[in-house]
């Protein structure tokens, strides 16, 4: 089964052509919006995995709200690419955010008809304190 090495949610991804080096951008762990519901920019979840066989999986990406509603974001198909790590981007165009609080971004695995979290990505919405200055 293939090993999570790590996962990361950033606004960019650049992946050089020649070594396959990839660099991150701006990496994202909170948003400020100023009404809900909002939609937030586009963004990628990076991730790292180390194939310990040949055997092919399945990684989904789903998002849990703070009000613990699930929806999935993505599924990957991973066909055994012959090498022992192999990188994964899914692009998201943007989330569709309802609430303040603690979004959770989870990446998870399936095994059969079993699926597993391998890391949970939070990602903060905030709005902008509605407070005035005092004088």
């Amino acid at each position: 089964m293939a090993r999570l090495l790590y996962a990361l949610i950033c606004s960019d991804v650049i992946v050089d052509r020649e070594t396959g080096a990839t660099s991150f951008i701006r990496s994202i762990e909170h948003a400020v919006v100023q009404n809900l519901p909002a939609t937030l920019p586009p963004l990628y979840v990076g991730s790292m995995w180390e194939l310990e066989d040949a055997e092919p999986f399945t990684v989904a990406l789903q998002l849990t709200h703070p009000d613990g509603k699930i929806e999935t974001l993505g599924v990957q198909e991973v066909a055994s690419p012959g090498t022992m790590l192999h990188k994964l981007n899914f692009q998201l165009p943007g989330l569709a955010v309802t609430q303040e609080g603690r979004h959770v971004l989870s990446v998870t695995t399936k095994r059969g008809s079993e699926w597993t979290s391998q890391a949970e990505l939070p990602v903060f919405i905030f709005r902008p304190s509605q407070e005035t200055p005092q004088a």
